[in-house]
Parts: C-alpha cells; sequence; structure tokens
C-alpha cells in the first residue's frame, strides 16, 4: 500500500468523506512543503479554486493530523505528517536554507531520544518535537 493510500484510509477508516480537494492536497504535500499561496496556485492548476474550501480542507486535515502547520519566519508551511518518510507523526526536524527557501527534512531517532531524555525535561515529558534549523547560504562555511 503507497503512502498516499494510508492517508486516504486513515481519513476513511475515522468516517470522513474522502473529497476530491483533500486528495489533491494530500498528493501536493507528498514530496514538498507549500505555503498557502504555493499550494492555491497548484489546487489551481487541479480546477480548486475555492479559498474558503481550501482553508477549510486544511483545518480538517490539519486536526486529523494527517499534515502539520510548520511556521518559518512569518509564514506558514504546510508538511504531511503521518507516514511521512522524513518524519513520524509527532517528531519533525526540518531545515530551511534560507537563501532558496527549500525546506528539508531530517530524520534522527537519536536526536528525538536526547531530547525527550534531557534532565532539564523530565517534569515536562513532550508529546512532541519540531525543531526548524536554519541555514543561511550567504555564510561562507
Amino acid at each position: 500500500m503507497s503512502n498516499l493510500d494510508k492517508y486516504f484510509q486513515k481519513i476513511r477508516k475515522r468516517g470522513h468523506r474522502l473529497t476530491n480537494n483533500r486528495v489533491a492536497i494530500i498528493e501536493i504535500l507528498e514530496n514538498q512543503h507549500l505555503n498557502f499561496k504555493e499550494l492555491q496556485k497548484e489546487l489551481n492548476k487541479r480546477g480548486f479554486h475555492n479559498v474558503s474550501s481550501i482553508y477549510n480542507n486544511l483545518d480538517f486535515l490539519v486536526r486529523e493530523n494527517i499534515i502539520v502547520e510548520l511556521y518559518i519566519g512569518n509564514t506558514k508551511y504546510y508538511d504531511l505528517a503521518a507516514f511521512n518518510p522524513g518524519h513520524d507523526d509527532d517528531n519533525h526536524i526540518h531545515i530551511i536554507d534560507h537563501k532558496t527557501n527549500k525546506i528539508n527534512d531530517l530524520v534522527s531517532n537519536e536526536i528525538f531520544d536526547f531530547i525527550k531524555n534531557h534532565p532539564d525535561l523530565k517534569d515536562i515529558n513532550p508529546d512532541y518535537i519540531r525543531i526548524i534549523i536554519g541555514k543561511n547560504s550567504n555564510r561562507n562555511n
């Protein structure tokens, strides 16, 4: 079963409708992180023009933990959460190149385990960890 099919099955299993708009959003976000305007542009190419419907479906997909919102600077990006080979549902590490605005996923259970087991967090017991690492391409290495 493909990852896309897993997303679709997760929605159906919870008793929700798998609308064409939801399918399109998931397919578009499968291998990229997009802000609303970028996502809207891609959806427009597929014939989805209703901005309210896009917002409502994004809200639904966030509530269902299908996608997550990622804030970088003053911009909100969307990323698939569940079944994403770049991370698990709750723990994400994203690296942003500020010159190109490219966002990459970093998979490292060692980092998550280190943070979860850090003595300063022993009383917190975090439910999730989301880290954004910024890279300035203008700097010399």
